[in-house]
This record gives C-alpha cells, structure tokens and sequence, in this order.
C-alpha cells in the first residue's frame, strides 16, 4: 500500500456510474455471453473493474478517480452475499470526500471480528468491535461521514484526515462537534492521535484539498495560523478573495492548484499577475505555492517565511 501524493480535484458529490456488466456464473445482467464480453474487453470496448466486472470504455474514460472507485464499490456490492458496508477511502468516493496521499487500489469494508479482518483479492476488510455508525448514499452503505473521516485519519494520518474532514463539514455531512465525539469514541486504539490532531485543525473554510494539505503543513512548522479566504481591497475596490492572510506580517499566501490551464491559458496568467501586482502594490507580500511544494512542505514553507511569515 503506497503513500503517494495525488493532487484530488474539488470536492463534489461523485458522477452517476455507468451500467456494468457481470458473467459471474450465470449472473449476466445485461443477458451478453461470456464470450461476446471477453471480445469486447480484447477490443479496448470494455474495461474489466474486477474479475467478472465490466464497464463501457467510453464511459469509463470520462470518470475522474473518485467516480471509478464507485465503479469498484458498486462491482463488489453486485456480487456480494451479505450487503457489506464500505468504509474508509471506499466510503469517502461514495460520500464525495476526497482521498488524499494513499492509493491502494482496494475496496475498503468493515466487518465484526468473528469475520475477522482479513483481505482477499482486491477487497480490504477491516475488523472492528462493536457497532459501526452507517449511512446509506444510493442504495450503498458506507460508514457515517463522522466515522469514515476518523477511520481516515487513523489509517491514513492528518493530511489524509484533514482534507476529508474540512470537506465534510464544509458541505454539512458532519459537525466538528461530530468529530471530536466520533475521536472519543475510538478510545486509544491505533492512530487515535492522528484523529485527535485532524478534529483539532478542521475548518470548513478551507475550499480545496491542497489548502487542506497547506495549513496541516503550516502547523506542523509552527507557522502562525492563517486567516482563510480574507477579501483584499485597495482604493480601486475588491483586488480578490486570498487562500491564506497573516494580517500581522502583512503576507498573502494562494495556493495554485491547477495543473493545467487549457486554451485561455495566457489570459488566465495574466489576469493573475494583474491580480498579484494589485496586491504588491497594496504593500502585501505574496507567496504562491502548487501541491508538490505543499506535499514536501519545505518548499513551501521556505516561500512563506522568505515573505515574513513565522
């Protein structure tokens, strides 16, 4: 299980999932032959989700990452005996929380402990005592958004914890009231203090992932905490709504998340730097960082403090 840094998009509820096809045993729930499916999948037409799941091509190549573990969500509902319920990054895909540094590839449940925790294929079975808050998105249950970011946090550390929660709450799937009880009733198991610190630095104003990662990193250099999306004005008006405002250092930090700018790319930079030579004539300082140098932190943070920031 890796811990890559993958730069998620926006938060946002996940897309409608495509149709799959199943030939496990006799189940074919589009009436295809076996045979029909594997010309189909040789063809680039189909795209095998698991062993004896299939998807359309076109229309798995027009989900993001998020929607495609759906996809692997829906595929082992479909042929499970007993409805599972799915948790950690598996129950962030449903609830349309972002899963931030780790990618397994694997469809995450949970299980009492006579089921025990062990994986089989690309199923990740987790063994808990006691019961499980659940919620169910589309047919699909999934621990509670409260649960889900514990688990998170716990397995995944406080970025990972952080960039789901600020998300949940942000779009009113949980309080951080929510959290804090959700941290307690964990006890001191493993990974508790990672839950602990990410109900300590949640805050719904963070708009994105990669502002998320920011302010964890920010904390954990001992960076003073930042205003978060503070409107700037000068005497010709509004010059902007910032990521990041030290109003005491007098330091704007923006966090750019984008990775490409498409056809308007010229016009979009310019209107940034019209944007940032407002600012600098405002007599603010800016620092301006993308997800790599946030994911190292010290890239970022040498920015922020050659700007003023302690």
């Amino acid at each position: 299980m890796g811990g890559r840094a993958v730069p998620p998009g926006e938060t946002a509820p996940p897309r409608p999932v495509p149709v799959l096809v199943h030939v496990h045993g006799q189940e074919r729930s589009t009436g295809v032959e076996p045979q029909t499916v594997q010309r189909l999948a040789h063809a680039g037409r189909l795209v095998r989700v698991r062993r004896g799941t299939y998807v359309g091509a076109d229309d798995w190549r027009e989900l993001d990452d998020r929607a495609r573990h759906v996809v692997q969500v829906q595929a082992v509902l479909a042929v499970a005996r007993r409805p599972p319920v799915f948790s950690h990054w598996s129950a962030a895909a449903v609830l349309g929380l972002p899963g931030v540094g780790r990618r397994d590839g694997g469809v995450h449940v949970v299980r009492g402990p006579a089921g025990g925790g062990r994986s089989h294929g690309d199923v990740v079975r987790h063994a808990v005592a006691g019961s499980v808050d659940v919620t169910v998105v589309d047919g699909i249950t999934v621990t509670s958004p409260a649960r889900t970011v514990v688990d998170l946090a716990r397995v995944g550390g406080v970025v990972t914890g952080v960039a789901a929660a600020d998300a949940a709450v942000r779009h009113g799937l949980v309080t951080v009231e929510d959290l804090h009880a959700e941290v307690e009733r964990a006890g001191q198991g493993r990974g508790v203090r990672a839950a602990r610190r990410t109900a300590a630095l949640v805050d719904a104003r963070s708009e994105s992932p990669g502002e998320s990662l920011s302010r964890v990193r920010m904390a954990e250099w001992g960076l003073g905490a930042p205003v978060l999306q503070h409107e700037v004005r000068d005497r010709h008006g509004l010059v902007g709504r910032v990521d990041f405002w030290w109003p005491v250092h007098g330091v704007v930090g923006e966090f750019d998340g984008r990775t490409k700018y498409g056809s308007d790319a010229a016009d979009v930079l310019w209107e940034e730097k019209l944007r940032e030579d407002r600012l600098r004539a405002a007599g603010l300082r800016v620092a301006r960082w993308t997800w790599q140098d946030a994911w190292a932190g010290v890239p970022m943070i040498a920015r922020l403090r050659a700007a003023g920031v302690r």
